[in-house]
C-alpha cells in the first residue's frame, strides 16, 4: 500500500534538456507512474496511465495541447486532465509541474487535489 503524502512534495524528473529531447518522461509517482509534456504551449504532467485501460500516455500523441490515448485513442487535455473524447469517461490525475535552476519536477500534494487551472512554466 503507497501512503499518502501529506505535505507538498517536488519530485524531479530530469533537466530541461532531458525532457525536451524526450517529448515524454514517465517518472514513477506516490500513485502510480506521472507522464511529464514538454510541449510548445509549456510543461504538463498527468497520471501516466489512461483511465479508460492499462497503457501509458507518455507514449500517446500529443496535439493542440491534449494527449491521445494509443490503445483506445482516449484524448485528454493536458493542462486539465479532463476527457475530450472517450471510450475514457474519467479524468485523469494532473500534477503541478515546477522549474527549479535547470531540473523539472512536479510538484506532488496529497491534501488537495491538483490545481488543473494553474498555467505550467512556460518555456523559454
Amino acid at each position: 500500500m503507497t501512503e499518502r503524502i501529506s505535505e507538498p512534495h517536488w519530485l524531479p524528473v530530469g533537466t530541461r534538456e532531458d525532457v525536451a529531447d524526450a517529448g515524454a518522461v514517465r517518472v514513477p509517482g506516490p500513485d502510480g507512474p506521472i507522464a511529464v509534456f514538454d510541449t510548445p504551449d509549456g510543461l504538463f504532467a498527468l497520471g501516466d496511465t489512461c483511465t479508460h485501460g492499462q497503457a501509458s500516455l507518455c507514449e500517446g500523441w500529443v496535439e493542440d495541447g491534449t494527449v491521445e490515448c494509443p490503445a483506445h485513442l482516449a484524448v485528454f487535455s493536458m493542462r486539465t486532465g479532463q476527457v475530450r473524447s472517450g471510450p475514457a469517461s474519467a479524468s485523469a490525475t494532473t500534477y503541478r509541474v515546477e522549474v527549479r535552476g535547470d531540473t523539472v519536477g512536479v510538484v506532488i500534494d496529497g491534501s488537495e487535489p491538483a490545481r488543473p487551472d494553474e498555467r505550467p512554466p512556460n518555456r523559454g
